[in-house]
C-alpha cells in the first residue's frame, strides 16, 4: 500500500446504534449469528400501512437512549439520540481528553429531518377553513406543538453542532446530505482532512430516523421499499424473490487521527482507513448502473495504491431492490475478474435494514469491526439467489477470515457511488 498522503489515518473510536443493540461488539456479535433486527410497527400494521416493518431499536431501548443522553432527548429526535449515545461509546474507547488537544471537526452524514405527522395532522386541523389553511391561524393555534429544539433538530447543520457541543471539543463541523451516500462521504472528507494534516482527529459516521409514515410512503410510491413481508424475512439482498429494501434507523461514528499520533500517546489502532472513491452514474434519481460502482470502487483502490490481489472482503451496498443488488454484484465482478467468486460480499442491510444518511457509517464500523476480529458475517435471508447475483454472499454463517484490505459501498439515488478502503494496521 502506497499512500498518496502525508499522513496514515487510523480509525481509534467506535459507537455503534442499531436495531440489533447498543454497542460495537453487541451488535457485531449479533450479526454474526445471524440475527434479525427488522421487527413489526403495530401502528402501521393496524392501519393496514403498505408498509408494516422497519429495523428501528425497540421502545425499551429508546427510554434507555433517553436516560443514557438526556440532553439530546431535549430535541425530540432519534437520530439525535442515536448519534449522542454512539459518541458515548466512541469517546470512552479512546478517552475523550485525548482530542483536547490540536484541532478537530465533526463530519456527519444527515438528512433533513420531518415533523412527526400525527403533529401535522392536528397543526394542519386547527388552522383547516372550507377555503385551505388560514396562515394567521396556524400561526396562533400551531407552535404549541413545538419547541424550538425540535424544530431546530430537523436541519442537516444541527447533528454535528450538537455532537460538538456533547463532547466540549470544539472543531470544524460539516454535515453531508447526499442521499444514501451521506456518510460515506461524510467519512471520505474528514479522512482527507486527516490525512492532509489539516486536523488532527476528526468524529465522523452519520445517524439517521427514517422510520415514519412520511418516508414510508415516499419509498413505497417509488417502488423502493419490500411491501407485504414478515419481518423475519422482509430484508433480502441478492435473494431471486427480493422485493426491497425495508428501512432502519440508527448511528455508526469513528474516530479518525493520524497514526503517528496514536502511536505517539501508546494508543490502539483498530485499523487503517486507506482511501476514498466517490463518482456519479449521471443517471436517472432511482437508477443505478454497474459502470459507475465499478469506476468508484477502482478510484479508490488507485488512491490507496493497492491491486485488486489486495482486496479481501467487500461490505456491500446490497439493499434488496430488484436493481441495485445485479448492479453491484456485475461491478465487483468487473473489477476483481477471476477472483470476484473467492471474495466474501456480505450485506449487513439484510439484518438491520437500510439506514439511508446513517448506512454507510454503520457499514463502516462493521468493516472495521470485521478487521479487529477477523470475521465477517453472514449474509441473511438469501435462500435462492438471483442468476444475476452469483458471487460468495456468505449464506453459511458467520467466517473467520483474516482481511488485509476490505471495501465498504454505498450507492446513492441518482447514481451517487462512494467506497470506502479499510486496512489492517502494520
Amino acid at each position: 500500500m502506497i499512500s498518496r498522503y502525508p499522513e496514515l489515518v487510523a480509525v481509534s473510536g467506535l459507537g455503534l446504534v442499531t436495531s440489533l443493540g447498543c454497542g460495537v461488539s453487541q451488535t457485531f456479535a449479533s450479526l454474526c449469528r445471524g440475527e434479525n433486527g427488522i421487527r413489526e410497527i403495530p401502528a402501521w400494521k393496524n392501519a393496514d400501512f403498505p408498509v408494516q416493518v422497519a429495523g428501528m431499536p425497540s421502545p425499551d431501548e429508546l427510554r434507555r437512549f433517553t436516560e443514557l443522553a438526556p440532553e439530546a432527548a431535549t430535541y425530540r429526535s432519534r437520530k439525535a439520540l442515536y448519534a449522542a449515545v454512539a459518541l458515548q461509546e466512541a469517546l470512552a474507547m479512546i478517552g475523550s481528553e485525548v482530542l483536547a488537544e490540536g484541532r478537530g471537526g465533526f463530519f456527519l452524514g444527515v438528512e433533513t429531518g420531518r415533523i412527526d405527522i400525527g403533529k401535522l395532522f392536528h397543526m394542519f386541523t386547527l388552522a383547516g377553513t372550507p377555503k385551505g389553511l388560514d396562515p394567521v391561524a396556524f400561526g396562533e393555534k400551531s407552535f404549541r406543538f413545538l419547541t424550538a429544539h425540535e424544530a431546530l433538530s430537523k436541519q442537516p447543520f444541527f447533528l454535528p453542532n450538537l455532537l460538538s457541543r456533547l463532547s466540549g471539543l470544539p472543531g470544524e463541523t460539516r454535515a453531508v446530505s447526499n442521499a444514501c451516500s451521506s456518510a460515506n462521504q461524510a467519512i471520505g472528507e474528514a479522512f482527507r482532512k486527516v490525512a492532509l494534516g489539516e486536523l488532527d482527529w476528526a468524529i465522523t459516521g452519520g445517524a439517521d430516523d427514517m422510520v415514519d409514515e412520511y418516508m414510508a410512503m415516499g419509498f413505497t410510491l417509488l417502488g423502493a421499499l419490500a411491501t407485504g413481508v414478515p419481518a423475519e424475512l422482509a430484508s433480502c439482498p441478492f435473494d431471486l424473490h427480493r422485493k426491497g429494501f425495508v428501512l432502519g434507523e440508527g448511528a455508526g461514528l469513528l474516530v479518525l487521527e493520524p497514526l503517528s499520533r496514536v502511536l505517539k500517546r501508546g494508543g490502539r489502532p483498530l485499523a487503517l482507513l486507506s482511501a476514498y472513491g466517490s463518482g456519479a452514474s449521471a443517471s436517472r434519481i432511482t437508477e443505478t448502473t454497474w459502470e459507475g460502482i465499478f469506476q468508484t470502487m477502482k478510484a479508490a483502490l488507485a488512491e490507496a495504491g493497492l491491486s485488486t490481489d489486495d482486496v479481501d472482503y467487500i461490505n456491500a451496498h446490497g439493499t434488496g431492490t430488484p436493481m441495485n443488488d445485479p448492479a453491484e454484484t456485475r461491478a465487483i465482478r468487473e473489477l476483481l475478474k477471476e477472483r470476484a467468486r473467492q471474495i466474501p460480499v456480505n450485506s449487513t442491510k439484510s439484518m438491520i435494514g437500510h439506514l439511508i444518511a446513517a448506512a454507510a457509517a454503520v457499514e463502516a464500523v462493521v468493516c472495521v469491526q470485521s478487521i479487529v476480529e477477523g470475521k465477517v458475517h453472514p449474509t441473511r435471508n438469501l435462500r435462492k439467489a438471483d442468476p444475476a447475483c452469483d458471487l460468495d454472499y456468505v449464506v453459511e454463517g458467520a467466517r473467520t477470515l483474516p482481511i488485509r484490505h476490505a471495501l465498504s459501498n454505498s450507492l446513492g439515488f441518482a447514481g451517487i457511488n462512494s467506497t470506502l478502503v479499510f486496512s489492517r494496521c502494520p
